[in-house]
C-alpha cells in the first residue's frame, strides 16, 4: 500500500454510499477498524485490503496501489452513457497536480427556465485544489444565477468530480443539449433518484422537482467550491 490508500479507502466508501459501520460489517470488523484506516493511523494486511476491495466491489490493486482504475471495466460500460448523449470535452485532471494554474475554468451563462448555458473551452485555469489532485477530468465551473444561495452565489466556482456515481444528498450537475443545440446545466442538491428520475431541491426559492434522467443523462459531482467573496 502506498501513502493514499486511506484516501483511496474512503473515496470508495463515499461512492458506494456506506457508512464506516456497514463496510465494517461487511467485512467483519468494528466501526473503529475502519476509521483507523481512513485516518492513515493503521495500514492493512494484503488478505484484509482483498475483502475491502471485495466488499467495496472496487479492484484489489487500485485500493492498494493505485494501479488501474478504481472499477473493472464491465461495471464501467454499465456506468458510461451512450456515445451520441452530451459529454463534455475535459482536460484529464491527474496530468495537472502541481503549483501551476492547471484546473480548467468553465463558463455558466444564464439561460431560459433556471438553466445555465456551458461553453466547453475554458475562460482560465487556477491552482489545482487538494480535493481534486490525481482526479482525472476534474474541473471548475463558473457560476451564475441565485437559484442555490447561499449554498453557491453568483461568481463563485463550484469544483467538480466527473467521475463519482450520483449519490443521495451531494449537490450535482446536471447536463444536456438543448434543441437549440446548446449545452445545458442546471446545479441542484439530489435529494434522490431511480432509473427513471432525479429527485432534485434548489433554495432560491424553495422547491423540490423532478428530471427525467433521459432528458439529463449526464450527472456530475460537486465536491467543494472557491468562494470569491
Amino acid at each position: 500500500m502506498d501513502k493514499d490508500f486511506a484516501f483511496r479507502l474512503k473515496t470508495a466508501r463515499v461512492a458506494r454510499e456506506m457508512s464506516q459501520a456497514q463496510l465494517a460489517d461487511l467485512v467483519g470488523r468494528d466501526k473503529s477498524a475502519i476509521s483507523l484506516l481512513e485516518s492513515g493511523k493503521r495500514g492493512a494486511s494484503v488478505e484484509f485490503v482483498a475483502r475491502l476491495a471485495k466488499a467495496l466491489s472496487v479492484r484489489e490493486d487500485w485500493l492498494a496501489f493505485e494501479k488501474g482504475d478504481m472499477i473493472s471495466q464491465e461495471e464501467r460500460a454499465e456506468l458510461e452513457r451512450p456515445a451520441d448523449i452530451f459529454t463534455p470535452k475535459l482536460i484529464p485532471g491527474n496530468e495537472l497536480v502541481g503549483d501551476q494554474r492547471d484546473l480548467p475554468v468553465y463558463a455558466a451563462a444564464k439561460g431560459g427556465d433556471g438553466h445555465v448555458i456551458i461553453t466547453f473551452d475554458p475562460i482560465s485555469y487556477m491552482k489545482m485544489p487538494a480535493v481534486l489532485q490525481g482526479v482525472k477530468g476534474g474541473y471548475g465551473l463558473l457560476l451564475s444565477g441565485e437559484s442555490m444561495v447561499p449554498a453557491y452565489r453568483p461568481g463563485e466556482t463550484a469544483l467538480v468530480n466527473p467521475n463519482l456515481p450520483p449519490m443521495r444528498d451531494e449537490d450535482v450537475i446536471l447536463y444536456h443539449t438543448s434543441e437549440m443545440d446548446e449545452n445545458e446545466a442546471i446545479i441542484k442538491r439530489l435529494v434522490g433518484y431511480n432509473d427513471r428520475e432525479w429527485m432534485l431541491e434548489q433554495y432560491n426559492p424553495h422547491k423540490e422537482f423532478k428530471e427525467f434522467r433521459a432528458d439529463w443523462p449526464v450527472c456530475h459531482r460537486v465536491v467543494g467550491k472557491y468562494n470569491t467573496r
